[in-house]
This record gives C-alpha cells, structure tokens and sequence, in this order.
C-alpha cells in the first residue's frame, strides 16, 4: 500500500511538503518555508529515516528547509537538476544572510548547506531513475529553470506531483509538459485556482507604457521582482519592447542569471536572453546606486515583495519624487510592506514610514498557471484521486473538483494518512 501525508502548505502558500511512503522507501516532495513570516514557518517534521528527497524547484517555500535533515543528521539523496541546486544553494545562503541580520536564528547553517549540497544527485527532465522500488521521471514544470513534476511509479500505484507549473510559455520558459502518463494521483497547486491572470501581452504593454512615461519625465523607473525567475522575464520584455534607456540589474538577481545563462537547456530562447544581458549593466556597488538614480534609466531589483534587498534603499531615495514610478511584478502576500503599499499608499517596514509620491502599479507577471489552464490541466490527467494543495481557496476548489465528478481533497494539518 502507497500512503501520502502532508506537511505544509495546506489551504496556503508556504512549506510545501509531502512524504510518500511506499512501504519500501520514505521519500520527500519538497521541504520549504514560509519566508513572509519572521521568523520563518517551516514544515510539520517529516521524522524517522528517509530515503530520497525530490526537488521541484528552488523557490525557498519548496527548498528553504531541506538543510535541516542534514543538521539533524537525517540527511539523504537529494534528486534534482544541477541549477535546482544551484539557485537553491544561492538561496539558503541568503536566507541565513538575513536571519542573522533580523537577529533569527535557523535550524541549520552554512556547514548545514555545504553537507546538503553535497548530497545532491543531478538528473534531467525525462530521464528515469530507480530508488528501491519507485521509478521516477522528471517532468517540465514550466515555472522556473529547472522547476519539475516528479512522477512516481511505484509499481502499484503512480503519483504526479506538480509543484509550481504553468501551462503556457512565458518570455523566459517554455510551459509545462503536458503529454504525461496516466496517474492515479495528482497533487497539485491550487495557487490561482479561484481566478485568471490578466493578458500577458497587456501586462507587458502597460509595463513598457509605464517605462516610457517615467523616462519622458527624466525619472528613474524602478521594478521590483524576484531574483529566481522573474528579473530575467522582466528584462526579457523590457528588451523586446526595445527600451533603449540604461538598464540596470541589482541585488540577487546579478547572481541568479549568471547561474541561469550556464544552464540554457532550461530556457526557452538563449539567444534572446544573451541579446538582453548584452544591453544590461549590473550594479556593483552603493557608490553605482548613488550615480545611477541621478538619470533617467530602468532599474531591475530584488526584493519582489519590498521586505528586503537594494530596492529599499532606492525607495528610500526616490519615494518623493512625482517623476518617478514603482512596478510592482507580482502577487503581494500579506504582512508584507509590498502589499501595505498597495493598501496605504505609504512605505513602512523597520526604518520608514513614508507617502509615496513616485507613481506606483502592481502589474501580474505570474509564473503560476491560472484557473482555466488548471482545471484543464485535472481534466486531461483524470487521475483516480487529486489532492490540491499549495493555495488558499484548495478547499473551496477541492469541493467544485467533487461536484465535477473527481476524487478530491484539498488535506489539512491534522496528521491524517491517506491511502492511494
């Protein structure tokens, strides 16, 4: 008998966490953080001895607790692509980064990350590979470099897990594999199971408009993004659009595309992504932010969410400026100073409280899939029995999945084992 149980990311965004027991392997679905928190929410424990730990992405609300099995000593295999762990290690060491800034301490460390490191074993998308008894085959998830689907074959029964996956291409990725086994269990993420995104050729539109109009005001157009996956799409569209404005990278991001154009079997169009990179300068130093906001120009910086890295700081410089503007390129979770912008109109974290004059969007440049591609997505697999996960309306999404004629559950925390 093959048993699932959940560990995070139940009925919400964050530690997203599943342990499939074969009865002859333990193996882990990610092992992730909710970062938005301080200090960070990790997973219900997975405990006892594992066999394999297979990564979906290097987001750290998939990755960012992984190194805990190696401080626990109860470290293992770890089956990803090579720049899963590249982008993850650059991550957790960030993540420790800033814990010590804010004064927290993590349950793991860097001698932690070098052990977990070490335990990876790099495999590629289509390319099968056998534990003890579970085959398994990596699927293209679409998402981000080197994100993936595991599926499992246990021999009596197959497993798809999604993690994060889009359907349809972006400027940077080509969309999710879509021509997969049959499976009797889907798990998958609920992100945007409730709603559609915008256009994405309106989205990239009114970017560029933005852009345009910020520098015929001689203002500094500043874009925030995530450093994994979203200030390379960004940079992408702002190219193919040909903005012909300095453009400047800063923060995470320099070293995440660095690793990214290393790896270009992962990405949709390498030659585009090295006609981009040839227009962008990256920012070195505080001395460089100084002079660069002095001119008109588009500026590329992490943190997506405003709760961190350089784009503070040029906030802090530029809040008060009418000539200026502020894209936000995302979802904004709550708590965050993204999201209280967005609501007050004011910039607040630890060191300011400020009205922002700039002028101020949230555009979605999402790398989920939407509500239309997802349920046509279940519709194709079939599969015997879903389990929705990874979003905040699962349950509610779960409940129209049953009316539709499905198996489904969206699982809660209540330790509960299921039986596939």
């Amino acid at each position: 008998m093959v048993q699932l149980s959940f560990h995070g990311a139940m009925a919400s965004v964050g530690c997203s966490s599943v342990l499939v027991d074969t009865g002859v392997e333990r193996i882990v679905l990610d092992y992730g953080t909710k970062i938005q928190e301080t200090p960070p929410i990790f997973p219900i424990p997975v405990t006892g001895k594992i066999d394999a730990i297979l990564l979906s992405h290097s987001h750290l609300d998939h990755s960012g607790a992984i190194p805990i099995f190696h401080a626990q000593k109860n470290g293992c295999r770890i089956y990803s692509p090579m720049i899963t762990r590249k982008l993850s290690e650059l991550l957790w060491l960030d993540s420790i980064k800033i814990s010590a800034e804010e004064g927290v301490e993590l349950p793991f460390n860097k001698k932690d990350v070098e052990e977990t490191v070490r335990n990876f074993s790099y495999t590629d998308f289509h390319r099968p590979f056998k534990l003890k008894k579970t085959t398994i085959t990596l699927f293209d998830a679409g998402h981000i470099p080197g994100s993936n689907m595991p599926f499992l074959d246990t021999k009596e029964k197959t497993i798809l897990y999604t993690g994060d996956y889009k359907i349809e291409g972006s400027r940077l990725m080509k969309g999710a594999d879509t021509n997969l086994p049959k499976v009797d269990a889907l798990i998958t993420e609920s992100t945007y199971c409730d709603r559609e995104h915008p256009d994405r050729t309106s989205q990239e539109k009114e970017l560029v408009r933005i852009v345009n109009d910020t520098l015929a005001n001689d203002g500094v157009a500043l874009i925030s993004g995530f450093a994994v996956g979203r200030i390379d799409e960004l940079m992408l569209v702002l190219d193919k659009y040909g903005i012909n404005y300095p453009l400047y990278i800063d923060g995470m991001a320099k070293k995440a595309i660095t690793m990214i154009n290393q790896h270009k079997d992962k990405i949709k169009d390498p030659k585009s992504l090295d006609k981009a990179l040839e227009k962008v300068e990256y920012v070195k130093d505080q001395r460089m932010r100084k002079r660069i906001i002095k001119e008109p120009g588009v500026i590329l910086s992490t943190s997506g969410m405003l709760s961190g890295g350089p784009i503070v700081w040029y906030i802090g410089k530029l809040f008060d400026k009418q000539n200026c503007s502020l894209v936000l390129s995302g979802f904004q979770t709550e708590g965050t100073p993204g999201k209280t912008l967005l609501e007050t109109g004011r910039f607040i974290n630890e060191d300011m409280n400020v009205e922002m004059k700039m002028h101020v969007r949230r555009l979605d440049f999402s790398s989920h899939l939407g509500r239309k591609d997802l349920l046509g997505f279940i519709n194709k697999m079939n599969p015997e029995k879903i389990f929705c996960v990874h979003g905040e309306h699962a349950e509610e999404f779960s409940q129209e999945l049953k009316e539709k004629g499905f198996n489904a559950i969206a699982p809660v925390a209540n330790d509960r084992i299921f039986n596939i």
